[in-house]
């Protein structure tokens, strides 16, 4: 792929520190994309870290290495790589880093790339950013896949397609099937990142079953002032709790809906229709055609059920 040999040349012309981040409130995917690719190109003779907020440091808690992690950036002159998003407002806080980069690069598989970084590789629905990483690696040679490197790369693949379950290729099972090889313990992974659950995620998935509501489209509003979610992440929310509801019968598009204070964050899911991505630009969000999300903040929770409305059913 000429991308892939383009994006080569650039990360070999790199003489400056490397800063890699993904989105906001991440997931497999996006940390494990920002791991893999940091790891690589300290192995080849870069200077890269991963930026991660303290409170996201959960999403790593299975694989218990910080080494590469920080949350800030003193030097002047450095490289900014972002994963996993398709515009720099979802980097959070660290967009102000991207802004004031040397050079910037952007490596996302998401729907509608904004094109906001100077060197872009962006492939729509490929199976994940891991997926990219994985053959960018690849192309600088074999030897570069540790073991650390295969599972971080397998657990974005693994979690971003739902246990190969969607958005997959004959590549995908290819490449998945090469990091098995390399003696990861599968099971594991995803045990601990995918079907694990906690006694707080199985109580707050009853009260949710519970709390479903359909009008025009099914519905549930998670309220994070509600102490049945204080011991609960996002991502145990968004990707564990969330995936367990739409595979209820007969949901095809299923909005998930998280209050917190004043801020809303909501995850779109269509099993049959995939449109959720075009549901979560009604906001500014975005993602794939079949999950996707968007916050907002100054909008109640009843417009945004009502703009969802109209927009199924004109």
């Amino acid at each position: 792929m000429k991308k892939i040999k383009e994006i080569k040349n650039a990360l070999n012309s790199i003489n400056n520190n490397i800063y890699i981040a993904g989105h906001i409130k991440p997931d497999q995917d996006s940390i494990g994309s920002c791991l893999s690719l940091a790891s690589f190109l300290n192995s080849i003779g870069k200077k890269a870290y991963v930026l991660l907020e303290d409170i996201d440091k959960d999403i790593i808690k299975w694989q218990n290495d910080y080494s590469l992690i920080v949350n800030k950036i003193n030097d002047k002159n450095y490289t900014f790589i972002a994963l996993d998003l398709n515009e720099k407002k979802r980097l959070g806080r660290f967009e102000t880093y991207f802004d004031t980069a040397s050079y910037t690069i952007n490596i996302d598989h998401h729907q509608d790339n904004k094109k906001e970084a100077d060197f872009i590789l962006s492939i729509p629905g490929i199976s994940s950013t891991c997926e990219i990483i994985f053959n960018i690696i690849n192309s600088f040679g074999k030897e570069y896949f540790t073991t650390s490197i295969c599972e971080s790369l397998y657990a974005g693949i693994m979690n971003d397609t739902n246990c190969f379950s969607r958005r997959i290729s004959s590549d995908t099972l290819k490449i998945t099937q090469k990091l098995i090889n390399k003696g990861i313990n599968y099971s594991y992974i995803i045990k601990k990142t995918l079907t694990e659950r906690t006694m707080y995620e199985f109580k707050a998935l009853a009260k949710l079953i519970n709390e479903i509501k359909y009008d025009g489209f099914h519905y549930v509003i998670v309220d994070k002032e509600n102490e049945c979610f204080n011991n609960l992440t996002h991502n145990q929310i968004v990707k564990k709790i969330a995936e367990d509801l739409r595979t209820i019968e007969g949901i095809d598009v299923f909005i998930l809906i998280i209050k917190n204070q004043d801020i809303i964050t909501a995850k779109c899911m269509s099993n049959i229709s995939e449109n959720a991505d075009k549901i979560a630009t009604l906001f500014n969000g975005g993602g794939h055609k079949k999950e996707a999300g968007f916050t907002v903040k100054d909008i109640s929770i009843e417009e945004i059920l009502k703009t969802i409305k109209n927009y199924l059913t004109k």
